[in-house]
């Protein structure tokens, strides 16, 4: 029964008990087996006969000689003050005092019976909502829930039992479970399948729970061999895992089939948002064709050269180009190199070369013909309308902008790129173009030389 849990014997379990027949004879059972044991009950305050319900358990729990704990809470009001259904209010509240009991009394995981019935019904309402494997393998013997702990898990020993099983334990063993009024009520969808749905699903297969939750099995081990294969994908495309964001390499995620990416995104989603309960398909779907989307709970995907990054918060992303935000003078002497630092650890450099003159390198470094400077130049943020003259099309202007839109530079980086002026006259756009008024030419005497590059550290 227990050796999938990884229990270790004489360690506290923390036991969720409401009093019906799957919780108690979970309860006598692990009883029976040894384990020291905390019983704990949550009221939901839902029904006339909550309070009588647990002061059940406590007479439960004292005739085991079994410390006792409940907490009560308004489900009502926090379904309505967190936008959720009763039925997930009610399971948030009630798995947040567990958790919270576990961590208090140092117990090696949190107990609760769900059974075979509970996983047949779960793995059809994930079909019903359209899941994939992750919501079809149903529920799992054991499983942390970053929402509720990290560290602490939730076991489920009874999932190889029936309800029928449980019922019939706890009359073997005297044991007085009550039955709860509102699982009758098929307002709620779980009690529409269970009283509804799957008595006529069970003209066509009589061992209808049997079966999904055999299936269910099965699939839990095609998604631990999946979640070996993302394991491995992660660790190819992961470039960065920053303080609320996720980088990708774009290049590997190409080589990559759309059922991985999707499975790498749902990773991604969940790792940013610990206490997401799960993922819209579509919007998986429409990440996998690696082009910027809404992904899930604000979170979305956005691309910069050959890196996909997934983040809900722009600014906290890395700006990987210069930037500036006010306006500088650049002078330089004979024999002197003057320095501008920018705003985020870059450095612009100027001096006057020396015969022979270096080729730049690359378009993070220019040569003007230095007389045509004044021996001045100003560095100064983006401005809406900026226009220049590109090297190599004399006489022709053209906007900024629209250079930004070719050379696909972020929007987010395009408000302070720093641009090099002579005067009013766009002479330098660093890491992009140069002005074809002050290049140099055959009549140049003098050269000046500027280099923008990023700061060590």
């Amino acid at each position: 029964m227990f050796p999938s849990l990884r229990l270790e014997s004489g360690k506290l379990l923390v036991v969720g008990v409401s009093g019906g027949a799957d919780s108690l004879a979970l309860l006598h059972l692990l009883h029976t087996a040894g384990f020291p044991l905390l019983v704990a009950h949550f009221n939901h305050c839902l029904r006339p006969e909550a309070e009588s319900d647990a002061a059940h358990v406590a007479h439960i729990a004292q005739s085991l000689n079994l410390p006792f704990v409940t907490a009560s809470a308004n489900v009502t009001t926090h379904a309505q003050e967190q936008g959720l259904s009763i039925e997930e209010a009610a399971r948030e509240l009630r798995y947040r005092f567990l958790f919270h009991q576990a961590r208090e009394a140092g117990a090696q995981a949190v107990a609760v019976g769900h059974t075979a019935d509970d996983q047949a019904e779960t793995v059809l309402m994930h079909f019903l909502r359209g899941a994939g494997l992750s919501g079809l393998k149903g529920m799992t013997p054991r499983v942390i829930l970053p929402i509720f702990d990290p560290h602490i898990p939730l076991v489920r020993p009874l999932l190889g039992w029936t309800r029928a099983q449980t019922e019939s334990y706890c009359h073997q063993h005297h044991l007085p479970y009550l039955t709860d009024t509102s699982n009758a009520d098929t307002t709620y969808f779980r009690n529409r399948l269970r009283h509804e749905l799957l008595p006529r699903l069970a003209d066509y297969n009589p061992q209808i729970r049997q079966t999904l939750a055999k299936s269910a099995l099965a699939l839990q081990g095609d998604y631990e061999l999946l979640n070996e294969v993302v394991d491995s994908a992660w660790k190819k495309v992961l470039r960065t895992a920053g303080d609320g964001f996720l980088a990708f390499d774009l290049v590997q995620l190409r080589t990559m089939s759309p059922a991985l990416r999707r499975n790498l995104f749902r990773r991604a989603a969940f790792a940013l948002h610990p206490n997401l309960r799960d993922i819209d398909f579509a919007a998986l779907e429409r990440a996998a064709t690696l082009k910027p989307t809404d992904l899930s709970s604000g979170l979305k995907t956005l691309i910069e050269g050959e890196t996909l990054y997934v983040t809900e918060d722009e600014a906290r992303l890395p700006m990987p180009y210069p930037q500036i935000y006010s306006q500088h003078v650049v002078a330089w002497e004979q024999n002197s190199v003057h320095r501008l630092l920018l705003d985020n650890a870059w450095e612009l450099s100027a001096w006057l070369l020396t015969d022979p003159w270096p080729l730049p390198k690359n378009h993070w470094s220019a040569h003007f013909d230095a007389d045509l400077t004044k021996n001045q130049l100003t560095v100064r943020p983006f401005q809406t309308g900026d226009r220049f003259e590109p090297l190599g099309m004399p006489g022709q202007t053209m906007k900024l902008s629209d250079l930004f839109i070719n050379l696909k530079i972020p929007k987010r980086a395009r408000k302070q790129w720093p641009v090099v002026c002579v005067g009013d006259e766009i002479a330098w756009i660093p890491g992009l173009r140069m002005s074809n008024r002050y290049r140099c030419t055959n009549s140049t005497r003098r050269v000046l030389a500027l280099r923008v590059e990023k700061r060590d550290g």
